[in-house]
């Protein structure tokens, strides 16, 4: 009986999704608590806010900490809200209980002391500084064409480079091949730690580096995401390279008529300077006075709309579909900074594919995907636990 009960505690442990298979609580938009609200009625407005968000604390002296905190955030949206003159519009959002140091300690990632230390390892090609500036469309959108996957969530990991990163072999990947195959930003996390830092940051460019040596990079749904690092699963690194590319490209730098040539033609990893007005987020065009120029948080731009009375990029982010407008924000294209609104213009980049093969990929059974079952084979059972756990596997050619 003992050992019937752990196998079924290993069956349970092992079965426990990934953070990112599981349903996430902000990514259905919950109705705000709205500022107006919050500075007449500061108790009840933060206790509604509390249920809405789900959110307790430890001790009576934490939850009056974040009462003070969610008070001076309702302050800065009503401020905000009210001088904005554009359509910008901020909530209290799920991190209303944050203050932006706290918030940008866990929910941005960019590390721009490693970009000090990139080489230029593509020798400043450019391979759309021929498509015509007057061809181009005045609107694109990579999401209707199928080349963008569903929004995900970094939670409270310093990962946003992987996210960015993975977001934009996806694009590539679906342009190609025709196939939209969501990719492992846990990978990412755990093995590219040669020049990233998981989650303490990175670089996109460094990612697209680890995923042209490694050979590849393996999906969502077999190396799933947790939201903090792991050890490296060394197997799933060598052998499950289920999306390949060969190698990336720098956006020449301060150039929006070069970022538009490349997003035309496919969607672009770029790095914004993120401030409290990201943070509270609800919809509208971020212009350049809601905005910074030291690179903070890495972001995936899937198009841009000329034809928009404020016409932007729209950009893809990484802190799940409750935020924004589903998970994504617009960022205004006219700036009188050279680097661009939030400094978009400074180092966008995008992988290159340039075939429509992936490999073949082979099998891991079971749970803990201690059997490997080679190319053109599947997983058999060969003895199992009454039905509930496989003690042994063994591969059956199909």
């Amino acid at each position: 009986m003992k050992v019937f009960l752990a196998f079924l505690a290993l069956a349970a442990l092992a079965a426990g999704a990934p953070v990112e298979q599981q349903i996430d609580q902000h990514q259905m938009r919950a109705e705000p608590v709205t500022a107006a609200f919050a500075l007449e009625n500061l108790g009840d407005a933060f206790a509604a806010w509390q249920r809405v968000h789900g959110r307790s604390y430890s001790s009576a002296r934490e939850a009056s900490r974040r009462r003070e905190v969610f008070a001076a955030n309702a302050a800065y949206v009503a401020s905000q809200n009210a001088k904005n003159g554009g359509s910008l519009v901020l909530e209290l959002n799920q991190f209303a209980d944050l203050t932006f140091e706290e918030f940008a300690s866990t929910h941005l990632g960019y590390n721009p002391e490693l970009r000090k230390e990139q080489r230029a390892s593509n020798g400043g090609q450019f391979m759309y500084a021929d498509v015509s500036e007057a061809g181009l469309p005045q609107a694109v959108d990579w999401r209707e064409e199928g080349a963008v996957t569903s929004v995900k969530n970094q939670q409270m990991c310093g990962s946003c480079w992987a996210f960015s990163a993975t977001g934009a072999v996806e694009g590539i990947n679906a342009i190609r091949t025709g196939t939209l195959v969501s990719l492992s930003e846990q990978q990412l996390v755990d093995c590219d730690t040669e020049q990233d830092a998981g989650c303490g940051g990175g670089l996109m460019d460094f990612a697209f580096e680890y995923i042209k040596k490694n050979g590849g990079i393996d999906s969502e749904d077999d190396y799933g995401y947790w939201g903090y690092g792991l050890v490296c699963q060394r197997k799933k690194e060598a052998d499950r390279h289920v999306v390949t590319i060969d190698g990336y490209e720098d956006v020449p730098p301060n150039d929006l008529p070069a970022l538009k040539k490349a997003l035309a033609h496919q969607p672009l990893a770029v790095a914004i300077c993120a401030t409290s007005s990201m943070q509270f987020y609800r919809s509208g065009v971020i212009g350049e006075a809601d905005c910074c120029q030291d690179l903070n948080h890495g972001v995936l731009a899937v198009g841009y709309d000329d034809t928009a009375p404020e016409p932007h990029l729209v950009i893809k982010n990484s802190w799940g579909g409750g935020w924004g407008e589903s998970g994504y924000f617009k960022l205004a294209t006219t700036a009188k900074d050279k680097r661009g609104t939030c400094g978009v213009l400074t180092t966008a980049s995008y992988p290159l594919k340039s075939t429509a093969t992936n490999p073949e990929v082979p099998s891991f059974c079971g749970w803990f995907g201690w059997t490997e079952c080679p190319v053109r084979s599947t997983c058999e059972c060969n003895l199992d636990l009454f039905g509930l756990l496989c003690l042994s596997w063994g591969c059956a050619a199909n």
